[in-house]
C-alpha cells in the first residue's frame, strides 16, 4: 500500500506539533522551577536580613525553618539543625504524639459509680472539667458536670446518706508536677498540677472587695467542705498569700491588699483530686445527698467495682482538649494529653512520645528532647527543621486537620488574636506561640488565599532579654508577613 503525499505530510506535521508542545512544556516547567528557586532565594534573603538586623540589636539567637507544601522542600534554614528551648511550641510535639497514640476519635471518660454505700469517681486525665473558659463558651456553669453527677447519684440512693466519696487515682503519677518545674512557680496557674482527676484548671480564683478598712475575699470554686480563713488586711502594700492544708479542707489567706480586685487571680493548688472531691461533695449536698464518711483518694486496687453501679459518665473529645492546649496555651491540657497518651509518668510518657515521633513521623531523635508535655521544662529541646518536618507530616495524616484546626489564627483568636490582625495577613497564619523567660517561639502554618496550608515555619529564639520582647515578636511577625507575601507573589510554590 502506498501512502499519499498528503498523508505523509500530515504525519510529519503532527510529530512536529507534539515536539513543539513538549518543548513549550519543558520551557514552562523550567520557568516555573527557576521562578520557584528565585522566589525561594528571595524569601531566604529577606528572612536572613530580618534575622541579622534583629541579632545585631539583641542578645538572642534565632533559629528559622520554612518548608513549602506539599513538597516539604526547605528554602529557608537558619540554624535549622540547632537545638533550642521550645517553650510552649513543645505542645505541637505532644499533640502529634497523643493523636497518633490515642486516635482522633478518642474521648477522655470520667466515670461515677455507687459501690455499696460509697460514691466512687474514676478519672481519665480529663483537663476540662469545670474549666471556666469552656463553661463561658458553652454558656454553662463551671459546676454543670458535677451537678449532673450529683443528680444521678441522688436518683440512685434517694434519701439514704452515702458513706465516703472515693477519688480513684492509679498511683502511677508519683508527683503531680514535673520535677523540672521551679518550686517558686508552683502556685502560678501555668504550673498547675496534672492528674487523673482535675477541676477548674486545678486553681482557686481569688478576688477581694475592699470597703473602708475591711477586705472581703471571694474564692472560686466554692464548697462548704473548704473553709476560707482570710486574715487579709487593707494597707498600702498589695501583697497577699494563699496556703492550704494537706487535704484542702482549709484555705488560708494572709497579707494585705490596697484595692478591690474584680479580676480574680488564679492560684494553683497541690492536690487536683482533693479539689474536685470537695467541690463534688458540696454539689451532692445541694442535691440532697449527705456524706457520712470521708473525702479521700484511693488507688484503683483498693476499690471493688464488681458489684458497683455506674450512674454517670462524662466524655470529652480529644479535639476539645487540643483546642484548650493550643488556642490559649493551657499547660494543664497539654500535660493531660502527654500523660494519658503515655504511661501516666513523666519519664515513661516522654519515652513513649519520643518513640512515636521517631517511628511514625521519621523525626531524628537527635533533633528533639522531650521532658514534659507543655514545654515548661527548660531541659526540653527541638531543632526548627525537626519541628517543620513534623508540621509537614501532620498535613499528610488523615486526622492531622484536628490538630491544625486547634491552632490560633492570626488576628482572630487565641494567643494570636492581636497579632498579624490586619489586611491580607489576618487569618492567614496559624501559630503555636511559646514563651518562657528568655525564650520565644512561633511555629505553624501559612495558608494560601483559599485557606489551604501552603507552607510551614518554625521560629525559635533563645536568650531574649526582657527589653527585647517586643522586638522579638516583631521579628516573628515580619517573617510570617514575608512568607505570606512570597506565597502570593509565587502561587506555584503552593
Amino acid at each position: 500500500m502506498q501512502c499519499s503525499p498528503t498523508g505523509r505530510t500530515g504525519s510529519v506535521a503532527l510529530r512536529g506539533s507534539l515536539q513543539a508542545v513538549r518543548r513549550v512544556a519543558l520551557v514552562v516547567a523550567t520557568v516555573f522551577a527557576i521562578a520557584a528557586q528565585t522566589s525561594g532565594d528571595h524569601l531566604a534573603q529577606r528572612v536572613r536580613n530580618l534575622v541579622q538586623t534583629y541579632e545585631r540589636i539583641s542578645t538572642a539567637t534565632v533559629g528559622v525553618s520554612i518548608r513549602h507544601l506539599p513538597s516539604g522542600l526547605e528554602p529557608v534554614s537558619i540554624r535549622g539543625g540547632d537545638l533550642f528551648v521550645p517553650a510552649s511550641c513543645q505542645k505541637l510535639l505532644t499533640a502529634a504524639a497523643a493523636m497518633e497514640r490515642l486516635g482522633g476519635g478518642f474521648q477522655f471518660t470520667t466515670s461515677v459509680y455507687v459501690s455499696g454505700s460509697d460514691v466512687v469517681v474514676i478519672g481519665d486525665f480529663d483537663p476540662t472539667l469545670g474549666d471556666p473558659r469552656i463553661a463561658q463558651q458553652q454558656g454553662i456553669s463551671i459546676y454543670h458536670e458535677l451537678d449532673r453527677w450529683a443528680r444521678a447519684v441522688a436518683e440512685r440512693v434517694g434519701q439514704t446518706p452515702v458513706g465516703s466519696l472515693l477519688l480513684v487515682t492509679d498511683g502511677s503519677v508519683r508527683t503531680y508536677r514535673h520535677p523540672d518545674w521551679p518550686v517558686r512557680q508552683h502556685q502560678r496557674w501555668f504550673a498547675a498540677p496534672a492528674g487523673e482527676l482535675n477541676f477548674h484548671n486545678n486553681c482557686l480564683d481569688v478576688s477581694f472587695r475592699v470597703k473602708g478598712r475591711s477586705a472581703t475575699a471571694s474564692v472560686t470554686p466554692s464548697s462548704r467542705f473548704i473553709r476560707i480563713d482570710s486574715r487579709v488586711k487593707v494597707a498600702k502594700r498589695h501583697v497577699w498569700s494563699l496556703g492550704t492544708g494537706s487535704d484542702l479542707s482549709v484555705v488560708k489567706l494572709a497579707g494585705s491588699v490596697s484595692r478591690s480586685t474584680p479580676d480574680p487571680l488564679s492560684v494553683a493548688i497541690d492536690d487536683p483530686a482533693a479539689l474536685l472531691g470537695r467541690v463534688l461533695a458540696d454539689r451532692l449536698a445541694r442535691h440532697g445527698v449527705s456524706l457520712a464518711g470521708q473525702i479521700r483518694s484511693v488507688k484503683a486496687d483498693q476499690v471493688d467495682l464488681s458489684r458497683a453501679s455506674l450512674v454517670c459518665q462524662t466524655t470529652t473529645p480529644i479535639e476539645l482538649v487540643l483546642r484548650r492546649a493550643n488556642k490559649r496555651s493551657l499547660n494543664l491540657a497539654a500535660e493531660c494529653l502527654f500523660l494519658r497518651a503515655g504511661d501516666g509518668t513523666w519519664a515513661g510518657s516522654a519515652t513513649i512520645a519520643t518513640q512515636i515521633l521517631t517511628k511514625r513521623y521519621g523525626l531524628d531523635p537527635k533533633g528533639f528532647r522531650i521532658c514534659d508535655g507543655s514545654g515548661l521544662s527548660r531541659k526540653a529541646r527541638v531543632a526548627p527543621s525537626t519541628l517543620t518536618q513534623l508540621l509537614v507530616g501532620l498535613v499528610r495524616r488523615s486526622e492531622g486537620d484536628k490538630l491544625i484546626d486547634s491552632l490560633p489564627k492570626s488576628g482572630i483568636d487565641g494567643t494570636m488574636v492581636n497579632r498579624l490582625n490586619s489586611g491580607k495577613y489576618r487569618g492567614r497564619v496559624l501559630a503555636k506561640t511559646g514563651s518562657l523567660a528568655g525564650v520565644s517561639g512561633l511555629a505553624g502554618y501559612v495558608l494560601d488565599s483559599s485557606g489551604t496550608p501552603a507552607a510551614v515555619y518554625a521560629i525559635l529564639i533563645n536568650g531574649v532579654s526582657a527589653k527585647d520582647t517586643g522586638k522579638t515578636r516583631a521579628l516573628q511577625d515580619a517573617i510570617c508577613r514575608a512568607l505570606v507575601d512570597s506565597l502570593e507573589a509565587n502561587p506555584q510554590n503552593n
